[in-house]
């Protein structure tokens, strides 16, 4: 499954990277402070090189992906698109069959979610990423006190429940936003803005997101 997620996710965002323009390529991408919509191509791109060159020292950490856009900052946007359609097959062969933890395919589909929201554009469809939706909402739970319950649906009426204490909190959110938060891509605030009853504790908001809790306030895409 997760192979032909990353597949289908490397054919969209090639196709919208092909008609951007330099200035699109430039832009910054709020998701990622510091890295441009070219950046992010690169480290897509040296994510799938590298698995095919097993060159995985430090992956998946800072210094690894930095080394992704270093070493192509300067290469055409076609270049980078051959170069991750020639490695595409190598990274597929490495991804489980579940998604379990980190890894490409959700890199990727995190990413396409950067990408879009940075350049203005509607979110992609929910197939796309509610497999990995299915897997985070349960993550907010994992720092509950025993004495807490954790009641999390979105607008399809999915529900994720975590704990079994008397004290019970419950959040209702579009999937997609839950997605993105969860995927640390929303603001402590965002979250806390989300419908809660009762409000959320400081420490519940900052249990959001594989990456940490963030402060910079992320563009909402339209559906």
């Amino acid at each position: 499954m997760l192979d032909a997620i990353y597949r289908a996710a490397r054919a969209r965002i090639s196709t919208l990277a092909t008609g951007l323009t330099e200035d699109q390529l430039n832009l910054a991408v709020p998701a990622t402070p510091g890295w441009s919509v070219h950046d992010v191509l690169a480290h897509l791109t040296g994510g799938a090189a590298d698995v095919l060159a097993q060159r995985l020292d430090g992956a998946p950490g800072e210094s690894w992906t930095a080394r992704h856009v270093g070493e192509r900052r300067n290469r055409p946007v076609g270049e980078l698109l051959d170069e991750w359609e020639r490695a595409s097959p190598a990274a597929e062969a490495s991804l489980p069959g579940r998604f379990t933890g980190p890894n490409l395919a959700a890199d990727v589909i995190c990413h396409e979610g950067d990408l879009r929201e940075a350049l203005g554009l509607p979110r992609t469809d929910r197939e796309h990423w509610q497999p990995f939706l299915d897997v985070l909402g349960r993550l907010p739970g994992r720092l509950l006190p025993d004495t807490a319950t954790l009641v999390i649906s979105d607008e399809l009426g999915q529900e994720w429940r975590s704990g079994s204490g008397e004290s019970v909190t419950v959040l209702r959110a579009d999937g997609y936003e839950l997605m993105r938060g969860l995927f640390s891509r929303r603001s402590r605030s965002q979250i806390a803005g989300w419908d809660w009853s009762p409000e959320p504790s400081a420490q519940l908001v900052d249990s959001f997101g594989v990456f940490g809790h963030r402060d910079d306030d992320q563009p909402i895409p339209v559906c």
